[in-house]
């Protein structure tokens, strides 16, 4: 489910009434997790953050994080601990234990088959008798108790033993290395020494006789673990070799003390090692230290994040190095930050929605005292202009339709859910193929389309019971008002936003101050990613006159011109930083004649 990169929709912080009903809903689902268990797994202060995500299938599913690390995830309802809450409580789960040659496989995508599980005693009809199809589990290698993967079982307790250990045993919905593990800080499992008597799955901790040298002499006698015959997706290169050999090969070098190699990790991840991510790490704070001592002036506040990054912190990077947020550990500008601020170097805040500033810094702090600026520093540097003008690009806005209760028939078996959005053009694309696949457009009038039951549900309304064709035009645009309004904002660099509503527009007004002087407000140029200080800085060597960023009366900060310069500003909205006019308002308040 994670082997391929999701997008995350929303972070927030989680409340202290939302974290106990985590706590209970975790509780429920785990009955033998005790109370201060489950406190640990959820904190009461700990910093704890929810996220919204979406796979690569389009499934949604909600992250719970404690610090940089996920810890519980919510597919439909259903909740499953992450690896990394696995490694503190490796008993919470019925584990299937097999050998680490099987983990490259699974890494790759294949499920745990049954021929692979290592059964250190002869499987009875008791052995899986606690164990229900679908019941969550966990994966760990011989060697190591700390598991590696979270699944469900593939078939009951019964079946296994039917199935004379035939066929699939998990469903693995998430491992080590792959995407979710990523999201974390991708540290490795702890070595946590086995179990000396231990059945196949060990729900309470009870114990057996057993000789895990057996077990692993078994599994070598046995067909391959992850039949890829079966799931052809799942087939990896070179698994047409014996399975013994390899077997035998992988189970030599298990004897390590840690069952999980880390060229294996390395293999199965997208991720470098760590001493380059650690490097990355220690410039990007290098940079932002010296910014901090260096750049960054106190009557610079507030400056939008991306507008610090590229105006103070780039210019000390080293000329032969180049500063990328996806190289470090936090992944986004926006959690480096938000380190820095636990820190105490600064204060971010949000001062309009979606656009996060910094409002608050200190230039005492004990750790800048010695900090000095690596050599070749400064070499990138610019003036404000000439930063702006070759490192601003506009958003890439996209307006969209989300779909309802109200027209999510009309795409279910698309697998479309409630809240995914289209563009219009989309939109008539799967209406057409709608009408074409149920044979709904009038034989003799092609332009109309005859409605059935479930076009009528949707795109009637009261009174209309007696309506039978539509025009297209009249059938996409009912269906489109049915639908939610919604926009995308693309930021270079950044992941696609997507809001409800529309747009907010970059508002130009004119007010008369005093006898007859008049001050040009501009409103929502952070929107647009545009930073304020630098914007008014322009206009004011521009055109010779005072220009300031203030608070306007809905606590949002707005760019005061003096006099009427709708003009001028309006012609360097839309020429040198190429803003759309339909995301202007207000350029009729220009003086007449003076419009170019």
């Amino acid at each position: 489910m994670f082997l391929k990169p999701f997008r995350v929709k929303t972070q927030t912080s989680i409340k202290g009434s939302d974290r106990k009903k985590v706590r209970s809903t975790l509780q429920q689902s785990f009955p033998l997790l005790s109370s201060e268990a489950a406190s640990d797994i959820v904190p009461n202060k700990a910093e704890m953050t929810t996220a919204k995500i979406s796979t690569h299938s389009g499934i949604n599913i909600v992250v719970y994080c404690v610090g940089k690390n996920p810890v519980l995830i919510d597919v439909d309802g259903v909740v499953y601990p992450t690896v990394y809450t696995m490694w503190k409580y490796p008993d919470l789960l019925p584990v299937f234990r097999t050998h680490s040659n099987v983990f490259s496989r699974l890494a790759g995508g294949a499920d745990l088959m049954l021929p692979g599980v290592v059964v250190e005693e002869e499987v009875t009809p008791k052995t899986f008798a606690h164990i229900n199809k679908g019941a969550v589990c966990s994966i760990s290698l011989v060697g190591n108790r700390s598991p590696i993967a979270v699944g469900t079982a593939a078939m009951s307790g019964s079946d296994m033993f039917d199935s004379a250990m035939r066929g699939k045993g998990v469903h693995v919905l998430h491992i080590l290395g792959d995407e979710l593990w990523a999201f974390g800080d991708k540290s490795k499992p702890p070595l946590l020494p086995e179990k000396t008597r231990e059945t196949v799955l060990d729900m309470a901790g009870e114990s057996q006789d057993g000789d895990t040298a057996e077990g692993e002499d078994r599994l070598a006698e046995e067909p391959d673990v992850c039949e890829g015959s079966q799931e052809p997706e799942h087939q990896l290169s070179g698994e047409e070799g014996s399975s013994e050999g390899e077997g035998g090969e992988d189970l030599a070098a298990s004897t390590d003390r840690m069952s999980l190699k880390e060229e294996k990790i390395e293999e199965d991840t997208s991720t470098v090692d760590q001493s380059p991510k650690e490097s990355m790490d220690d410039l990007f704070k290098l940079c932002f230290q010296c910014a901090m001592k260096k750049s960054l002036k106190p009557t610079d506040l507030p400056v939008l994040t991306s507008a610090f990054y590229k105006l103070h912190m780039v210019k000390f990077c080293p000329a032969d190095k180049h500063l990328d947020v996806k190289k470090t550990s936090f992944k986004k500008l926006s959690k480096f930050l938000k380190e820095m601020e636990k820190a105490g170097y600064i204060k971010v805040k949000e001062l309009s929605k979606g656009v996060e500033s910094i409002t608050e810094m200190k230039k005492d702090h004990p750790e800048l005292r010695y900090v000095k600026p690596p050599e070749g520093a400064g070499v990138m540097e610019a003036t404000p202009a000439e930063t702006s003008d070759s490192q601003y690009h506009p958003p890439r806005i996209t307006e969209m339709l989300s779909f309802n209760a109200a027209v999510l028939p009309l795409v279910k078996e698309l697998g479309m859910q409630k809240g995914s959005a289209v563009t219009g053009s989309e939109l008539r694309n799967i209406i057409n193929e709608y009408v074409r696949k149920n044979n709904l457009q009038d034989e003799k009038n092609k332009s109309k389309v005859t409605l059935d039951p479930l076009l009528a549900s949707i795109v009637l309304n009261k009174g209309e019971n007696d309506i039978t064709q539509l025009r297209w035009d009249d059938l996409t645009s009912r269906i489109a008002g049915k639908m939610q309004n919604v926009f995308k904002v693309e930021f270079q660099g950044q992941p696609p936003i997507i809001r409800k509503g529309k747009m907010e527009e970059i508002t130009l007004n004119v007010f008369q101050r005093g006898s007859n002087k008049k001050v040009t407000t501009v409103d929502n140029l952070d929107v647009f990613g545009l930073d304020l200080k630098e914007f008014a800085h322009e206009i004011q060597i521009a055109i010779q006159c005072s220009c300031t960023v203030s608070q306007s009366s809905s606590n949002k900060m707005q760019v005061v011109i003096q006099g009427n310069q709708i003009a001028f500003v309006a012609d360097l909205l839309t020429g040198k930083y190429r803003i759309p006019k339909k995301y202007i308002k207000g350029l009729e308040k220009a003086p007449k004649g003076k419009r170019k």
